[in-house]
């Protein structure tokens, strides 16, 4: 039976910080050893008391373990998550400038592929928003781009997506359902680029919609 002992300075983690180590200690192993493992493996999270811990012979001080903390939850704050990236995507949808800017780089560079009027790069944050308007004006304020998937490896999101819209004209009505791919590059907690692209028949059915 696998046991993981993972040691901690007392305090320094909450208790749902604990429950979750325990979690992804034991999906490490899984990764590792296989499926089989999961119902044998035995993970703890045990406390060190102050006082009674040293590194390299010299005392750890509740100090030193409050500027631990400080120093993780800095680093979390910025971290890419699946939430991070929604709230990202929710901030655009939100439309208040404030928010947008907690998750999109004022220099960020979007780029949309394609034949169409919306196609290019678009180079600064207010030429990004301006793309987003110009998709919820060009259609109703219709088009709308639903999650399918997030994946994310560092600094480095995807977001697979279906975008749909209306576009209601003299000549009748044209609809969008597209797959597509958003690849986001972050830093310190921002998108600072990103790019779109789109499965199988979507490329032509995009252009075709906003043409």
């Amino acid at each position: 039976m696998p046991i993981i002992r993972v040691s901690l300075m007392e305090g320094f983690a909450t208790a749902a910080e604990k429950a979750q180590i325990t979690t992804e200690m034991t999906e490490a192993l899984v990764t590792v050893m296989g499926e089989v493992t999961r119902r044998l493996t035995y993970v703890t999270v045990e406390d060190l008391k102050l006082g009674a811990t040293s590194i390299g012979g010299q005392l750890v001080t509740d100090e030193m373990m409050r500027g631990g903390i400080v120093s993780s939850e800095q680093e979390l704050a910025v971290k890419v998550t699946v939430a991070r990236v929604r709230a990202a995507y929710a901030a655009l949808d939100g439309g208040d400038r404030a928010a947008v800017e907690q998750y999109w780089d004022q220099d960020v560079s979007w780029s949309v592929p394609g034949d169409n009027p919306l196609s290019g790069t678009y180079r600064g944050l207010d030429a990004f928003l301006g793309y987003v308007r110009d998709r919820q004006e060009r259609t109703g304020g219709s088009f709308r781009s639903e999650e399918e998937q997030i994946m994310i490896d560092g600094q480095v999101s995807a977001y697979l997506c279906r975008n749909s819209a209306i576009r209601s004209e003299s000549d009748g009505s044209r609809t969008l359902a597209a797959d597509l791919v958003q690849l986001l590059h972050w830093k310190d907690g921002r998108v600072v680029s990103g790019r779109e692209a789109f499965f199988g028949e979507g490329a032509a059915g995009n252009d075709d919609f906003w043409r």
